[in-house]
């Protein structure tokens, strides 16, 4: 991080203290900062002001975090999204998480944690898309990486971002088995500092898009203390 980078950060929080404390560390690792009470006017500017990554807080006085992170990714937007809650169960971290956010960060946090994150998540977009495999199918999968579009039986199947990239990797290597911290690395990033059960809960989301019985599940298989493998020839 530099004195110069020009990287840009929407921040979405109705706490006035909350937005000059982050904008005061943001700005001090030389990032520019743009700022919202208010997740309507934040949707509306979203496509003008074009921000390099997005800290949401949960509660809004408007819309709820989950409900702005939809809209936003029904928009085909995959800027980071970075939720700041004080809700932090297992249930609540699924909830952000299927929603599109890509990291979260429970209230109270300190600076240097909030940095971290957002620095991760910057460094994880810029390596994305580092391999050239645009088309690929694996049994009656097919994954158009251009068009960011799955089909099962050719029919669409609906994912979120990181589902996507998930389901990318697995198919990248179908056949093998991927333990959940390779997934973590290649899907979420090396320097990821959330709760290892994402892959899981992202996993289970998966499968009820894709198998015909979720609970036993013959394409998305687990394999007992060694991680998951994408079942199926791949061609």
């Amino acid at each position: 991080m530099t004195a110069t980078d020009t990287r840009l950060i929407m921040l979405v929080d109705d706490d006035a203290t909350i937005i000059e404390a982050l904008e005061f560390n943001l700005k001090r690792q030389g990032y520019r900062v743009t700022a919202f009470n208010n997740g309507q006017e934040a949707l509306s500017k979203l496509s003008n002001v074009n921000p390099n990554l997005i800290i949401l807080d949960w509660m809004l006085p408007d819309m709820h975090g989950p409900e702005i992170c939809q809209v936003i990714r029904t928009r085909a937007v995959e800027t980071p999204i970075l939720m700041l809650t004080g809700r932090s169960t297992p249930g609540d971290v699924a909830q952000g998480l299927h929603s599109g956010a890509d990291d979260y960060l429970a209230k109270p946090f300190s600076s240097i944690e909030l940095v971290a994150r957002v620095q991760a998540l910057l460094r994880r977009t810029a390596r994305g898309g580092k391999d050239n495999l645009k088309r690929m199918v694996v049994g009656e999968l097919e994954l158009d990486d251009d068009a960011r579009r799955v089909l099962r039986r050719g029919k669409d199947v609906d994912l979120s971002p990181k589902e996507f990239l998930l389901l990318r990797t697995l198919m990248i290597n179908a056949g093998k088995t991927l333990s959940t911290e390779q997934l973590l690395n290649q899907v979420w990033g090396y320097d990821f500092s959330g709760d290892a059960k994402t892959v899981a809960v992202h996993m289970r989301w998966l499968r009820q898009k894709l198998e015909e019985d979720p609970k036993n599940p013959a394409l998305l298989e687990t394999v007992h203390r060694c991680g998951y493998r994408l079942n199926g020839p791949s061609r």
